[in-house]
């Protein structure tokens, strides 16, 4: 006997709804916390990632080109919480993060990643696709 969801996908379409608003910006700030989470489970556990620079432009710059103006959401308070959350900082390491965040980005060093990259990286992983 089917359960009452498979019978609800037969007849509704979930596919066809798609989330609006505060829904859709907590799914992309939560999207970007596992993706988050995971690399920093990819990098050495010895070395203390809470004020490094690097890391931090790192998460930046998935922020930059995962999130846009349209969003209307605040990118470096967005920052934060996965910092907070992924690396669990103080209220004094937030604030020092917060110090990391405003020199990279007065010095120019957040930015999208270039469009010519995104495509070359596409056909790359199609080619490989194709032949492995």
């Amino acid at each position: 006997m089917d359960t009452s969801i498979e019978r609800l996908s037969k007849i509704a379409d979930p596919s066809l709804v798609n989330f609006k608003n505060s829904i859709i910006k907590d799914q992309k700030v939560n999207d970007l916390t596992s993706l988050v989470k995971t690399s920093l489970q990819n990098l050495p556990s010895n070395i203390s990632y809470k004020q490094n620079s690097e890391f931090i432009l790192y998460v930046c710059k998935l922020i930059e080109n995962y999130i846009f103006k349209v969003d209307k959401l605040n990118k470096k308070e967005i920052v934060i919480n996965i910092l907070r959350s992924v690396l669990s900082l103080t209220d004094a390491e937030c604030k020092m993060a917060d110090g990391i965040i405003e020199f990279l980005h007065q010095n120019g060093m957040i930015h999208q990643v270039k469009v010519s990259k995104k495509i070359n990286k596409s056909i790359s992983n199609w080619v490989k696709k194709k032949i492995f």
